[in-house]
């Protein structure tokens, strides 16, 4: 499993690479060459997200307002878990980093 996420970092970083000059592409990721598109519409396929952060905020998202149409506001309480995520945690960190 260790060999599976390095491999998918590596796809991660060649994804990146796409749209940028040889000289760029090579300046930030080395060797790392630009995935085609086909590698992309494949690994879509899949389900590969892109970009992890966002995907984790999105459904971090989608739970607090879950809970918000549920208890009619959104102050989740700090230690709240929402389908076995951490919103309550998550929600303070969103607020911190507003502040």
């Amino acid at each position: 499993c260790e060999k599976l996420g390095s491999w998918l970092r590596n796809q991660r970083t060649r994804y990146k690479a796409r749209g940028l000059s040889e000289a760029e592409r090579k300046r930030r990721y080395g060797r790392a060459s630009a995935m085609s598109d086909e590698e992309v519409e494949r690994m879509e396929a899949l389900g590969v997200a892109w970009d992890q952060l966002a995907e984790q905020w999105e459904r971090m998202f989608g739970l607090l307002q879950a809970f918000q149409e549920r208890e009619g506001h959104a102050n989740v309480p700090s230690a709240h878990v929402e389908d076995g995520e951490k919103l309550g945690s998550w929600l303070r960190n969103q607020r911190t980093r507003y502040k």
